[in-house]
């Protein structure tokens, strides 16, 4: 028994090209590479389900921009925070030291 060809990315949407724009039927288009039919509907399956991220927009330019400013307006907040927990530090042991000489 031969080993089983693999088909390129090039070959799968060359043989979908046929079902699909020329309208031939699976059978005959799978008989015609020797293949099983199984394949090209499977292939076809992927096609649509992955087409999607085609016609999405990718604007890596605006999505970073927004992510560098959520990270600066986080990296702000924390600032904040650390300097009011040193206050709030501070004023613990200021009082921690007037109680103690009190006693």
């Amino acid at each position: 028994m031969g080993r089983r060809k693999r088909y390129t990315a090039e070959e799968k949407v060359k043989i979908l090209r046929e079902v699909l724009e020329d309208g031939k039927q699976i059978s005959q288009v799978a008989e015609n590479y020797g293949l099983s039919p199984n394949n090209i509907f499977k292939w076809r399956k992927q096609l649509f389900e992955e087409g999607l991220q085609t016609f999405q927009i990718k604007r890596t330019d605006i999505s970073g921009k927004a992510d560098e400013r959520k990270i600066t307006a986080l990296e702000d907040r924390i600032k904040q925070k650390d300097e009011i927990i040193a206050e709030l530090a501070e004023e613990l042991l200021a009082l921690k030291k007037k109680n103690c000489g009190l006693r």
